[in-house]
């Protein structure tokens, strides 16, 4: 017995001694050499938001537009042709809206979703294979334990300024599952593309040249609740724990392209056989509550949701119709613009639908309209990918019901402050 484990160990160290280089004593590495940039209080922070903004780049001009056409080319044509070839062959109106947009909508969302999921999660398998995602956790650790949180949630909070899906999906990475719970919890507050269309679809007409300040100003509103939100939860929720810390930084290596294609395929795939189902669900569940019973949106399930809603509505200078926006972007954020023009009886052009909202809706009712807008509720997609990160409906119905108290809250506040100075009301 002592001869064969003594011809293991034997083994063993001539395959170390083949395989493992080690420095001399005092040799600079490469490592060191980036470390100096990559772990350095200011040029380790100037590194890490200049590959950040790659990443916010290559979302913008390559997945978005991806998204868009998508959208326009598979979603759309395939409804298209769906509901003329019901309705050629006599099929009720109830099962033509049910198939193109429930069915064929619901699915199309969960495909359009592909291009910022591949290029996130290759992005991501990139960095963590190349040994740098370690150094941005060790950059933004200080920063981000103000929320209860360490490093290593900043980069999916970032890009959820994307999308959210991707912002949930990417917390998986967190070590800790009360940090990733946390950061999933706080994702949903990052203001993502759908919602700063709408924000820069509206605010000209009520601001004019103001306009780019105030949305400005509407993101850095959501940032700061982001920030607050992160200390009340980690308080109260969590009883103030914090995330413990400690990660060796690894040796820089040259990336593997089947080690990031793999994390890439079973990433995705697990988000598309899981979320996409609820997703699905979801989708043709807002679709029957914004048909029935009919005969139009206002007297709709979903519209008498809205209805019921006004009474918060009036606390900030809104009636029926932006409040049944709120409740329709659950779908879709930029779905608010479609059901507005709507609902105003104009079409989703700027000059129609902004100035006949301009000229029905005082600013301080709009400004108010658009930050609770900006914090409201996730969308359909989001809370689904929630509830499959999470296990459970639990943590995916205390999002839903803290933002949706935050964000009329802080509506409700931001039209009385106006209303109290005289300001737009």
């Amino acid at each position: 017995i002592l001869a064969v484990a003594g011809g293991r160990y034997e083994w063993i160290g001539r395959m170390m001694r083949a395989a493992v280089e080690q420095p001399r004593v005092g040799q600079v590495t490469l490592t060191d050499r980036l470390d100096r940039v990559a772990t350095h209080p200011l040029l380790g922070f100037l590194m890490l938001t200049g590959i950040l903004a790659l990443v916010f780049w290559l979302t913008y001009s390559i997945a978005t537009p991806l998204q868009s056409w998508l959208d326009i080319n598979l979603v759309h044509t395939s409804a298209a042709l769906a509901r003329q070839a019901l309705v050629g062959d006599g099929a009720p109106a109830w099962l033509v809206g049910l198939l193109a947009d429930g069915v064929i909508g619901g699915a199309g969302t969960v495909i359009t979703f592909l291009p910022i999921l591949v290029i996130f999660f290759a992005i991501l398998g990139l960095l963590e294979d190349v040994g740098y995602m370690a150094r941005a956790a060790y950059v933004m650790d200080r920063f981000m334990h103000a929320m209860g949180l360490h490093g290593k949630s900043f980069l999916p909070l970032f890009l959820g300024f994307g999308c959210n899906v991707p912002a949930v999906a990417g917390a998986r990475i967190i070590d800790s599952p009360r940090a990733q719970l946390l950061t999933i919890q706080l994702a949903p507050l990052v203001p993502c593309t759908a919602r700063l269309a709408v924000i820069a679809f509206l605010t000209p007409a009520f601001f004019g040249r103001s306009a780019a300040l105030v949305a400005w100003g509407l993101v850095l509103l959501n940032l700061l609740v982001l920030a607050l939100a992160g200390v009340i939860i980690n308080r109260f929720v969590f009883k103030g724990e914090h995330a413990a810390f400690i990660m060796e930084l690894p040796l820089y290596h040259i990336p593997n392209g089947r080690t990031i294609s793999m994390f890439v395929w079973q990433n995705t795939t697990s988000f598309l056989r899981k979320a996409g189902s609820i997703i699905l669900l979801v989708s043709i569940l807002v679709w029957a509550l914004s048909v029935f019973p009919g005969p139009n949106l206002e007297n709709s399930l979903i519209g008498r949701m809205g209805l019921l809603l006004q009474p918060v509505g009036h606390l900030m200078g809104l009636d029926w119709k932006p409040m049944v926006a709120l409740v329709t972007s659950f779908t879709a954020k930029e779905n608010a613009i479609a059901t507005l023009g709507v609902l105003y009886g104009a079409g989703q052009e700027a000059v129609g639908l902004a100035g006949t909202m301009a000229a029905h809706v005082p600013p301080a009712a709009a400004l108010a309209f658009l930050a609770t807008q900006m914090l409201f509720i996730p969308c359909a997609a989001t809370l689904a990918t929630i509830r499959q990160e999470t296990g459970g409906w639990r943590w995916a119905l205390f999002n839903v019901g803290f933002l949706l108290a935050v964000s009329l809250g802080v509506g409700i506040l931001i039209y009385q402050a106006a209303a109290l100075i005289g300001w737009g009301v």
